[in-house]
């Protein structure tokens, strides 16, 4: 009796051994090693494809249930070839991960397969099973090492837009991608005044592409003249606005300005900062190139000059100087391949004096007013008994235009500059241009020197409307009588151009001049001056008749030989 309690014992040990060991190959092989997508962020549940929701029902199948266990005892012995491939790789390797499957939905239609294959099998051995055990099944062992699947957490909704091989993305939070259409090329037409407005009264022409939302233009703009079709702007833009182009507009890159008779300027920029400038004349011909600072200021700067035939013949190179704050320059003019000559530029305009030579080549200095600047603005510069006139500077055309006032007539002017120089033994020049008005012409014009006020002055004047000439110096409002016996006839005059010149060509002689032509006689006494005098105010002399009589001033010079 006691050996067939042994026998009996020991079966049942070894059966519960079996079924333990075939339940955990089981479990392995049909749960495999499952591809999970790292990328929950970038799914939603919308786009789950119904073979994926297959293959998870598939998978929840074959987790092995306490219930069933009893059933699967026979199918168990007895596996499928790849639960049985399984366990042989299980076997070789126990501690290597198994290979990644080529797909994760073949191993669960495998398994279903199976499944419905043994199904009449399991039934009849798990009747078989059940009349030859004498207790009941004990609950199932839990294995800590299986991990079983987790319910998947709701998956949030996001617009983020990717390719099909999302394992090659992350998910970045509040990350858009939006694909717009290209938009098209549009035309727009504006007034000179840079105002919208429609083809037949349009200054010029505006094509480019334009964001719809925005209204701000992508890529290259370009502008044509209405009239010609020739080009007045291309480049792009940093900052853009149609209302006010001048004040609100930046431009970014490369840019190019055309005027309309085919000038043009090259503009590069960098996010609405201008860096460089090149500049081109009509020909073609460049006049000017400057590199800038941070803050606008021309660090270096070129500019070429001309001649009336289109030759080069000097520059003006300078850039920004930090110790004076300002821009300092050096204008160079050359003649034959020779200096002819050599200015000094502060702020942009001449300091007045400068190296000269003459065409025979003999060097001197010289002090000048071409109006570049107003004159109002120099130190060296001063206007007298300036309330009985108004003044109007012109830099572009280089002049500085006087009109008399309504009041009292017959009122003088001077605009003059102190100079030092050895007037009693050396050499000098002074020589003054005018242009006379063609309405209403201040006909007395004339040099003045040696001036210390309105009452005391030494001149050469002319008068255009009488014809005549004066040179003669006075004192306290007395003039002398340096004109005894000269006939002060004027010669014949065309232009409105007027050109005086004084000449001290030796001790004690002088010439005059008028346009260039000497007056019909030798000699004219000059006026008496100290030896020792080393200072004269040399300048401008006008005087006005009547109410609104213009005259304009254009060049000055005086040549210290």
């Amino acid at each position: 009796m006691k050996l067939f309690y042994k026998i009996v014992t020991l079966i049942w040990c070894f059966s519960n051994s079996a079924i333990g060991q075939e339940q955990l190959k089981t479990l392995v092989a049909t749960s495999g090693w499952k591809q999970i997508n790292t990328l929950p962020l970038f799914e939603t549940k919308s786009e789950t494809s119904p073979a994926v929701v297959s293959k998870k029902n598939a998978e929840n199948d074959n987790v092995p249930k306490p219930e069933k266990r009893a059933k699967k005892a026979n199918t168990e012995k007895n596996p499928s070839p790849q639960v049985a491939k399984a366990e042989v790789k299980t076997e070789e390797n126990p501690t290597s991960l198994p290979a990644e499957p080529a797909t994760d939905i073949t191993p669960a239609k495998e398994n279903i397969s199976s499944k419905k294959s043994s199904k009449k099998q399991k039934n009849r051995d798990s009747k078989e099973l059940a009349s030859t055990e004498t207790k009941q099944p004990t609950q199932p062992v839990k294995n800590e090492n299986v991990v079983l699947p987790k319910k998947k957490a709701p998956e949030p909704k996001v617009n983020n837009i990717v390719t099909e091989n999302t394992l090659a993305f992350q998910a970045v939070e509040g990350v858009k991608t939006e694909l717009q259409a290209p938009t098209a090329v549009e035309t727009m037409y504006f007034t000179k005044q840079n105002r919208y407005t429609n083809k037949e009264k349009a200054y010029f022409v505006r094509k480019g592409s334009f964001d719809p939302i925005t209204k701000q233009p992508k890529g290259l703009v370009e502008d044509y003249y209405s009239d010609t079709n020739k080009p007045k702007f291309k480049g792009q833009y940093e900052r853009y606005n149609n209302d006010d182009e001048a004040r609100n507009n930046k431009y970014d890159g490369r840019c190019e300005f055309y005027e309309e008779d085919g000038a043009k300027s090259i503009r590069i920029y960098s996010k609405g900062r201008l860096e460089a400038e090149f500049q081109f004349n009509k020909e073609g011909q460049q006049i000017a190139e400057a590199m800038y600072l941070f803050d606008g200021k021309r660090k270096n700067f070129k500019e070429f000059i001309f001649d009336n035939n289109g030759k080069q013949i000097g520059s003006l190179i300078g850039g920004y100087d930090s110790d004076l704050g300002q821009e300092k320059a050096l204008r160079q003019i050359f003649q034959n391949n020779k200096l002819r000559s050599s200015v000094e530029y502060i702020a942009g305009c001449p300091n007045h004096q400068g190296d000269f030579m003459t065409e025979n080549d003999h060097k001197y200095k010289a002090v000048f007013q071409d109006f570049v600047c107003n004159p109002e603005y120099s130190k060296l510069w001063k206007f007298s008994n300036s309330s009985y006139f108004t003044t109007t500077h012109s830099r572009d055309n280089q002049q500085y235009t006087i009109r008399s006032t309504p009041g009292q007539q017959g009122q003088v002017g001077f605009l003059h500059t102190p100079i030092t120089h050895d007037f009693y033994k050396k050499n000098f020049e002074i020589e003054a241009i005018f242009e006379l008005s063609n309405a209403r012409p201040m006909s007395e014009v004339g040099i003045v020197w040696q001036y210390t006020d309105p009452k005391t002055y030494a001149y050469f004047k002319v008068n255009t409307k009488n014809k005549t000439f004066e040179i003669n110096d006075i004192t306290d409002n007395t003039p002398d009588n340096l004109m005894i016996g000269v006939k002060p006839q004027l010669p014949e005059q065309t232009s409105t151009s007027l050109k005086l010149t004084l000449k001290k060509v030796a001790d004690n002689e002088f010439i005059y001049l008028v346009n260039d032509q000497a007056l019909p006689f030798a000699k004219v006494k000059f006026p008496q001056f100290e030896k020792e005098s080393k200072t004269w105010n040399i300048g401008f002399y006008f005087k006005a008749y009547a109410p609104n009589e213009s005259l304009t001033l254009k060049y000055l010079e005086i040549k210290l030989l």
